[in-house]
C-alpha cells in the first residue's frame, strides 16, 4: 500500500509503497477515507518535535476518518463497514492518567502520527479503544478533522479554560484550529474576538461570525481588546500561534482572573511578569491534544449541525508534502484534507 513516511527531522518525507498491516485480536483495519493535514507535522519536519519512542521511519498523519474493513476476534462493539474516527491517543490504560480519564497524559502514550504510524496511508490498523463511530451524515473529510483539530480546541475551552456562557474570548490565530474554536466558541455562548495577521483569515472570522476580527500586524491588538470590552480584557485566550510577539498580545489583553491556555507546539519562550499574574490573578494553562469523550462530543456535535468543520482544500495522498509547504506558506485557509 502507498503510505507518507517520515525519517527525521530535516529530511524530505517520501512516498512509499508499504506493507499491509497485520491486525491483532483486539484491533482493526481502517480503509482511510480522509486524513486531516496538520501543522504540528511540520514541526517534524523543523525538528520541534521528535518522536520520543519506537523507530524510524514512521507514517504520519494524526486525523483519520474511515471504514473498517477487518476486525480482530476479540473486537466487540465494531464491525466490518462501520464508518469510524480514530482517537490517536494510544494509552496504556493501566497508569494512573488512563485510569482518571486523563489519557492524552498516559505515562506510556503512543500516538498514531507521532510514534507509530498514522493515517496518511491507505490502510491503518489500531485498537478498538481509539474508534469512535461516524454517523452517516458527517462526511468523512470533515469527520478526519473532528479529532486534533476540533476535540483539540473542545478539550482546551471546555476541559481547560471552563469557558463559560457571555465570557470573552481571544483567538490568537486563526488557522485550522481557529476556525473551529469559534465555532465551539459561538456553541458554548461566548463573545468571540479573533486575531491574526492574515485578511483573508480574518475575512473567514468574519463570515463564521466572530464578533470582531483584529489585523495584528496593523493593529494594537491590546488597545482594541481593551476598547471593546470597556477595559476590562479578555476573559479567555486561545494561543494558536505561539510566537513571542504572539504572545506578548496575548498577556497584554487579559483581563483580571483570566485564563490564557497555550496550546499550539512553539520553540519561543514565555516571558511574563510574577507581579503581574498575582495582582491580576491570571492563570496560565497548558492544554494538549484531547481525551476520548471530547472526540465523542465533538462528533455529536457535528452530526447535530452544530459545528461544520471548514475544509478548504483536498489532496491526493501522494501530494501531502506539498500541501505541507503550503501550509508552512500560509496558502492554506482554514483545514486541508487528503484522501488515498
Amino acid at each position: 500500500m502507498k503510505a507518507v513516511r517520515y525519517y527525521g527531522p530535516g529530511k524530505p518525507l517520501r512516498v512509499e509503497e508499504v506493507e499491509t498491516p497485520k491486525i491483532g485480536d483486539t484491533e482493526v483495519l481502517v480503509k482511510v477515507k480522509a486524513v486531516g493535514i496538520c501543522h504540528t507535522d511540520l514541526h517534524f519536519l523543523d525538528g520541534t518535535l521528535t518522536p520520543w519512542k519506537g523507530e524510524l521511519p514512521i507514517t504520519l498523519g494524526h486525523e483519520i476518518a474511515g471504514e473498517i474493513i477487518e476486525v480482530g476476534k476479540n473486537v466487540r462493539k465494531f464491525k466490518e463497514d462501520d464508518r469510524v474516527v480514530l482517537n490517536n491517543n494510544v494509552g496504556c490504560g493501566r497508569c494512573h492518567y488512563c485510569k482518571t480519564g486523563h489519557e492524552n497524559l498516559c505515562d506510556d502514550l503512543d500516538q498514531h502520527g507521532f510514534t507509530i504510524d498514522g493515517g496518511y496511508a491507505e490502510l491503518i490498523k489500531t485498537v478498538e479503544r481509539t474508534l469512535v463511530k461516524l454517523p452517516a451524515d458527517v462526511p468523512y473529510e470533515a469527520g478526519s478533522v473532528l479529532p486534533c483539530a476540533t476535540a483539540s480546541v473542545y478539550h482546551g475551552l471546555v476541559n481547560i479554560a471552563e469557558l463559560q456562557k457571555g465570557e470573552v474570548l481571544m483567538i490568537n490565530g486563526f488557522g485550522g484550529l481557529g476556525t473551529n474554536a469559534l465555532q465551539l466558541a459561538k456553541y458554548l455562548g461566548a463573545k468571540t474576538f479573533v486575531t491574526d495577521i492574515s485578511d483573508e483569515k480574518l475575512k473567514l472570522a468574519k463570515k463564521l461570525r466572530a464578533d470582531t476580527a483584529i489585523n495584528a500586524a496593523t493593529s494594537n491588538v491590546s488597545e482594541e481588546i481593551r476598547k471593546l470590552t470597556d477595559g476590562k480584557g479578555a476573559d479567555v485566550i486561545l494561543e494558536l500561534v505561539g510566537t513571542k510577539k504572539a504572545m506578548e498580545n496575548a498577556l497584554s489583553s487579559l483581563g483580571k482572573t483570566g485564563r490564557y491556555v497555550i496550546l499550539g507546539y512553539t520553540k519561543d519562550k514565555l516571558e511574563l511578569s510574577p507581579l503581574n499574574l498575582v495582582v491580576g490573578e491570571f492563570k496560565v494553562l497548558g492544554s494538549v491534544s484531547y481525551i476520548h469523550q471530547d472526540l465523542e462530543n465533538v462528533v455529536k456535535l457535528a452530526h447535530e449541525k452544530k459545528i461544520d468543520p471548514v475544509i478548504s482544500k483536498i489532496f491526493r495522498l501522494e501530494d501531502v508534502p506539498e500541501a505541507l509547504k503550503l501550509m508552512k506558506e500560509g496558502k492554506i485557509i482554514g483545514r486541508a484534507v487528503a484522501k488515498p
